[in-house]
């Protein structure tokens, strides 16, 4: 057995390391690729909370104002980005025209572990970064009198 070649001639000659490097390369770079659609696909965001409010930043480059749609239902925020390209390509002097269209849609769902008020929640965008806040429910209890009946 300490003649690996012996027992299995030809295997570990040279063309076969260069295959193996081959397909190693095949997938480590598709793997790569996959890791990156996934990275693009997801919408980052950071939750901040003060003695007044909760501030969530979504961060999204290149998105416009139009593409952003914002729900609330109870205890979930859901940031819905859709994208729309067209692009066409028209050269006249190879008689070739080519229309293409793609839509995608990103969305991330926020699980809001905090009593929010109901109403006056604001949502803003500036330099690719959609702000919501929304301020926090009042936690101070109204006390009643009560009168004492004998």
């Amino acid at each position: 057995m300490d003649d690996k070649n012996k027992y299995l001639p030809g295997l570990f000659d040279q063309h076969f390391h260069e295959m193996v490097k081959a397909v190693d390369s095949f997938f480590g770079d598709s793997l790569k690729h996959v890791s990156q659609f996934f990275e693009q696909s997801i919408i980052p965001i950071e939750v901040f909370e003060t003695a007044v409010d909760f501030k969530i930043e979504a961060y999204l480059p290149h998105v416009e104002r139009e593409q952003i749609r914002i729900d609330r239902a109870g205890s979930r925020l859901r940031i819905l980005v859709e994208e729309q390209m067209i692009r066409e390509v028209n050269d006249e002097k190879k008689a070739y025209y080519n229309q293409s269209q793609s839509f995608s849609k990103r969305e991330r769902i926020i699980p809001l572990p905090f009593d929010v008020a109901d109403t006056s929640s604001s949502a803003s965008f500036k330099n690719g970064v959609l702000t919501i806040v929304f301020p926090k429910k009042s936690s101070t209890i109204d006390l009643i009198d009560v009168e004492d009946v004998d």
